[in-house]
């Protein structure tokens, strides 16, 4: 996301300005309307790909699958999550949807990381704002535009921000899975065959997508320190002690806001 000059104006002015959370939201309203000015500084991060040849799309990549759609040559269409590098569930504006083959794209390189953060303040008013619920007390936004993971909890009936961890989520060929999702299962370890690494500490959100640490090898020990890029086959990687807190920290049933 490129940021104007004006664009980082208003927002060092909201963050001298802003009180609270509530007059953050009446503020972001007037600057951009109900939700112009929201759309400025929390922008959606969808992968968005282009079909280089006429394809069927699958209703799944496993054999024994079945045409549902197809694509044509040149169409754009979101890439909605992959399966080992080698196909992708896409989706085009009209609703159509289905797995095709990685031959079939062409998928643009990883986008900067957004370095304008957002005050706590904005952060708070932002989730209020959208009414998020949670069946526990607690909320998780992953800011992929940013390569933030904020950890909100339930106070007097409102979101309030408790912890901001620099992460690490899925490259442009392997996508982080967008939407509202939901804590799960959790372990100390796991190690994958199939990537040659493995990771302390994961939480799982969405089926494979997991919060984890930074990936070791099967002696675990550390094999890559990337933070704040996107960098990860699809999961959000967290640095060793924010993975330790996660873990600990965040309950089963915790929304999960990837955007």
């Amino acid at each position: 996301m490129n940021v104007s000059f004006g664009q980082l104006a208003a927002i060092l002015c909201l963050i001298l300005v802003l009180g609270s959370g509530v007059w953050a939201q009446n503020r972001m309203i007037e600057v951009g309307g109900s939700s112009g000015g929201w759309e400025v500084l929390v922008a959606p991060s969808p992968v968005y790909a282009s079909i280089t040849a006429g394809t069927p799309a699958f209703d799944q990549w496993e054999n024994g699958r079945r045409q549902i759609s197809s694509f044509a040559e040149g169409e754009t269409v979101e890439v909605v999550r992959d399966y080992n590098y080698e196909w992708y569930l896409v989706r085009a504006d009209d609703g159509r949807t289905g797995w095709v083959p990685v031959d079939k794209l062409a998928i643009p390189a990883d986008p900067e990381t957004n370095p304008v953060q957002l005050p706590q303040e904005l952060l708070e008013a932002y989730v209020n704002m959208r009414g998020f619920t949670s069946k526990t007390d607690q909320l998780v936004w992953v800011d992929l535009d940013r390569q933030l993971t904020y950890v909100f909890q339930l106070q007097a009936g409102s979101w309030t921000l408790v912890r901001t961890m620099l992460c690490a989520t899925g490259t442009n060929s392997a996508p982080t899975l967008r939407g509202t999702h939901e804590i799960a299962e959790r372990g100390e370890w796991f190690f994958s065959e199939r990537f040659g690494q493995g990771a302390a500490n994961w939480v799982q959100f969405s089926g494979p997508y997991l919060f984890h640490s930074l990936p070791m090898d099967r002696q675990r020990n550390i094999v890559d320190y990337t933070l704040g890029r996107r960098s990860s086959a699809g999961c959000v990687r967290l640095s060793m002690e924010d993975s330790r807190w996660f873990y600990g920290f965040i309950k089963r049933g915790t929304t999960v806001f990837v955007y």
